[in-house]
């Protein structure tokens, strides 16, 4: 098909000198998108077999036993597209970009949108309604949280991840959702009444993973699994500093055995 010579044209117009008529603002927001787009054609022709077939839609379902992944890929097209939001908006506020957080929001959500046009033409998946949606959550927190800084200092949404014990490296790590667990962190220090005191290096947390839904994963779960768990942990990003490049990391990716949690398995 010509779509993957027409995703490359279009990057190589946001990215050169397609961008030169326009204003350095837009320009930046432009190359931000297509580097996104760029990133996902390139793994999604490698590892997802896009461009190959006929498009087709394809109704996945949610968190059900029956799905492909237990909606473990929901809450991963959540997360993914919430990072995504928050990487072109610190982009875009360290360039100065007008009204950042409607433009990093925007440019996120079509550039995830861009995998469902992309999945349309694989053969194992298609364009799914279900992970539009959860782009659209993913997006919307980040949006709503740099708008209601309050708030935005009160929650994280974070994924935990450790290659699961049947993954290789052949496989796609962005599907190893064994592996994965994706929570909210509602932390201490986020709340006046609570700085100076210990609760403040604490935090709630609440997440949701599976476990056993991939061919990889036979031999080390007997049958697939999903769990909830609500916890509490520590609040690293105010331990590190959340200024400081620790700080930021932990405030998006959660490290294991850093929490005490009771966990539900249905």
């Amino acid at each position: 098909m010509r779509l993957p010579i027409l995703g490359l044209s279009l990057l190589m117009a946001l990215t050169g000198s397609g961008c030169s008529s326009l204003s350095s603002q837009d320009r930046t927001v432009a190359q931000d998108f297509g580097l996104a787009a760029g990133a996902f054609t390139a793994w999604g022709v490698t590892k997802w077999d896009w461009f190959k077939y006929s498009p087709k839609f394809k109704q996945e379902g949610w968190f059900g036993a029956d799905t492909h992944a237990g909606g473990a890929d929901k809450t991963g097209h959540l997360y993914m597209s919430y990072l995504l939001t928050e990487g072109m908006l610190w982009d875009f506020k360290r360039k100065q970009v007008t009204n950042p957080e409607d433009k990093a929001a925007l440019a996120a959500l079509g550039a995830m949108t861009l995998i469902e046009v992309g999945d349309a033409t694989s053969s194992k998946y298609g364009f799914s309604g279900e992970d539009l949606i959860a782009d659209a959550v993913g997006v919307g927190a980040s949006w709503w949280l740099s708008k209601n800084p309050k708030w935005g200092d009160r929650i994280d949404l974070r994924m935990e991840y450790w290659p699961s014990p049947g993954f290789s490296g052949k496989f796609d790590a962005a599907a190893d959702y064994s592996g994965m667990k994706h929570l909210i962190a509602i932390k201490g220090d986020g709340f006046e009444n609570l700085r100076g005191t210990p609760l403040e290096y604490l935090e709630l947390q609440a997440g949701y993973y599976t476990r056993g839904f991939r061919s990889y994963d036979q031999g080390h779960w007997d049958k697939p699994e999903r769990h909830t768990y609500v916890g509490v942990g520590l609040n690293l990003p105010r331990i590190f500093g959340k200024e400081s490049i620790t700080g930021t990391v932990f405030k998006y990716y959660q490290p294991p055995h850093t929490y005490v949690a009771s966990d539900n398995k249905f």
